[in-house]
């Protein structure tokens, strides 16, 4: 008795594919909402600390993601019993931190995407130049105040605070170091070169705030101490450029 075949491309066959695949849409549509949409807290830094990520990992997850944490003096004794680096705490305080400045006031002359403060836009607390030719050298004339922007781990921002001030070049300059790069004048940014294993090498920039113009920039390595070699090469070719 010979059984009845159904065509490869009939319409039945295809009906029931979109029909599956209709069924499966629907079903991995809430997963895929709930990874948009994941919120990291303290509980989860702890999973993936006791899961073995490395920090470097853990803080990369950190700054990709929305955050809420609880940075109370109970729960920081609870994530450092529960073996979380000490960097990604600080960074966790960092994050806290930021959340909890206000947004400045909207101002009618600038557009919503500047008034929110983000690190590339100008920041709305002050009324800066947006010409991107203006001279660097008179920029960093005219700056008063710097922050630093680190995308590493290292150096710790105390580590090179403290390595900046110790500089005799750095008393040239006539700097205040402030926390937040949205109120600066000046801001450097720091990031380790990748695939440098063997020479950890670490790049930096140091922009001016108001127009986006890079003022010096340069490379250096951790080897000795990566805040000694960053502090005096900054310092040095900010000197000598003024």
């Amino acid at each position: 008795m010979n059984e009845r075949k159904v065509p490869i491309h009939s319409p039945f066959l295809a009906t029931r594919f979109r029909l599956i695949a209709f069924i499966f849409i629907f079903l991995m549509a809430p997963v895929i909402s709930a990874a948009q949409t994941e919120i990291l807290r303290n509980n989860e830094i702890i999973l993936l600390s006791r899961a073995g990520l490395s920090a470097e990992l853990i803080i990369r997850k950190i700054r990709d993601s929305a955050c809420e944490f609880d940075t109370s003096t109970e729960a920081l004794i609870d994530l450092k019993k529960s073996g979380v680096a000490d960097e990604v705490i600080s960074l966790m305080l960092e994050k806290t931190a930021e959340a909890r400045i206000p947004d400045p006031p909207e101002s009618k002359n600038e557009s919503s995407e500047n008034s929110q403060g983000y690190s590339d836009s100008v920041p709305v607390s002050k009324s800066y130049s947006s010409d991107p030719a203006i001279d660097p050298k008179e920029a960093l004339r005219s700056a008063r105040t710097i922050a630093i922007e680190k995308s590493s781990i290292h150096p710790s921002r105390q580590a090179l605070e403290k390595e900046l001030l110790k500089r005799p070049e750095w008393k040239n300059l006539h700097l205040n170091i402030v926390r937040y790069k949205e109120g600066a004048d000046l801001y450097i940014e720091i990031g380790y070169v990748p695939l440098s294993w063997i020479t950890h090498r670490y790049a930096w920039r140091v922009f001016d705030n108001r127009s986006g113009t890079v003022i010096v920039a340069g490379e250096t390595t951790s080897w000795g101490s990566l805040a000694k070699n960053l502090a005096r090469e900054i310092t040095k070719k900010m000197d000598k450029f003024l």
